[in-house]
Parts: structure tokens; sequence; C-alpha cells
């Protein structure tokens, strides 16, 4: 294959490790493409506030495409050159239906996470403590009433994320998200993701490869989730780490090490190889 010219690049489960740490040896091997004249983007379900301590590391980094696709965002002239958000009726009927359930619901928008307070201090309940991480924390806004919140809102949404307390209700929420125009991914930390319909990874990918005037074909995207799929089937070449499900790995041209390893420094030497 040619030359690499863009790098898209997950974080949770990629770029990070499992504590949410990121070595200098990652930061170091992100800089390196940067360095070869290789345009890196973050490609990832957080959205612009989860990524505010990160971003930190990488201040150069310029395209971020978030939401799991919903956005791109170029951080230089601060535009969004993409968008395909949940529209706000299907957003207000599934948090109506998910009132049903033992659940802690998401709103992804204006480049936070909102959630109810009563949840964000019992996240514990959900599984999802890594929400209290301090390069997280900054990224959430709780409100009194996140169904209020949403029944008043005028404008779409990025997307839904709903965490659970019971596992066994969450094939029953995705049962009636089925009926509807949504995409259904589950996240590393069990959560049900649900975006506007065709939106993925994948897409995101593409509205970025036709902002930059750039090939999909001379495109590598390194991730570990099922949410990667859709990035690497577009993407020239594609590595999954270690630590992804089975499907993940299959789906991508090579496997790296772990996240916990360091993984990342690997898949990006590999980059830098292709001639």
């Amino acid at each position: 294959m040619t030359k690499i010219k863009l790098v898209a690049l997950d974080v949770d489960g990629t770029l990070v490790r499992r504590d949410l740490s990121l070595s200098p040896a990652v930061v170091q091997a992100v800089e390196s493409l940067r360095d070869a004249g290789i345009i890196v983007s973050i490609n990832t379900g957080r959205s612009m506030g989860e990524l505010i301590e990160f971003r930190k590391s990488f201040p150069w980094i310029r395209y971020f495409v978030v939401g799991n696709g919903a956005t791109g965002v170029d951080a230089e002239t601060n535009t969004t050159f993409f968008e395909n958000h949940l529209p706000l009726d299907i957003a207000q009927q599934i948090e109506h239906e998910a009132r049903s359930f033992r659940v802690m619901t998401q709103v992804y928008a204006d480049g936070t996470s909102y959630l109810n307070q009563s949840c964000w201090e019992q996240t514990e309940r959900y599984t999802a403590e890594h929400m209290h991480h301090p390069s997280l924390v900054a990224g959430y806004t709780p409100v009194s009433n996140i169904g209020a919140l949403l029944d008043a809102r005028k404008s779409d949404i990025e997307k839904l994320y709903i965490s659970f307390e019971d596992l066994a209700d969450l094939p029953r929420l995705r049962a009636i998200c089925e009926g509807l125009a949504v995409d259904l991914v589950m996240s590393i930390h069990n959560g049900l993701e649900i975006t506007q319909k065709g939106v993925e990874k994948g897409s995101g990918l593409l509205a970025l490869c036709e902002y930059l005037g750039i090939s999909p074909e001379v495109t590598a995207t390194v991730g570990d989730g099922l949410a990667d799929i859709a990035m690497f089937r577009h993407a020239g070449l594609s590595i999954a780490m270690e630590n992804s499900l089975d499907n993940v790995k299959l789906a991508a041209t090579l496997i790296a090490p772990s996240n916990n390893e360091d993984g990342a420094v690997w898949a990006i030497r590999q980059i830098l190889n292709v001639k």
C-alpha cells in the first residue's frame, strides 16, 4: 500500500491504559506521527469535554471525530466540519422508555455529557466509577433532572449513553431501541451507545477524509472496540489492540499488544514503516 497520510486513533482501550493513564511512550509515539508529516485525528466515543485533560498531552492535534462519529471538529479553527446528530424526538422517546429501567442516562450534547445529579453521586451502581477519574471529570454536567432537560431542549444531540444497574435490563431496552431509526453499539463498560442511524466511526472517518481531501485508502486506524470495526472497514490499514474482542481483531489487518502494554507504540511503528 502507499504511504499513510492520516491516522485515526481511538482513546479508551487504545491510547490510554485500563487505569486511564497515558504513558510517556505512547505520547512520544503519537508525536512521531506528527514529526513524520502524518495527520493525526482522534476518533472516539467521548465528547470534547471528556477530552479536556487528554488534549493537554497533545495540544497540537487539530482534528477530532467525537460521539462515535456524530461530530467532526477542527480545533484549530474552532469549527464543526461534520455533524449528524440523533434527532431530538427520538432521543426524548428513548429517554422516556429508559425511565422504566434502573439506568443512568447520559445526554451527549454541547461538548459535554449531561446526567442526573443523583446518578453522578452513585456511579458505582452502574459500574461507572471511572467517570470520576481526574482525566474525565471535566466532561460531565450533572443536572437535577435529565428528562426535563431533554424535554425542554430545542436541538438534536450527539448521542445517548445508557449504563445499567442490572445488565438483564440491557437486552430489553435494546429491543425497544431497535424499532427506531438508530444505531446501537456496546461500549467497553457495558453501556449502550445510541446514535443517529448511519452514524458510526466509519462515517466519521469518511467525513474527515472528505474535509481533508484525502483518500481513505491512505489512512490507518487503531482501536479496540466494537465501534471501531466500522472505522476499520474504510481504512487502508487497520490495527486492533490485543485487549479487543475477537470479532474486532478479525476485522483488523494487524493485532497490536494490549493497551496496558502500550500496544499503541507498536501499532504506530507499523504505520511508520508503510512505504
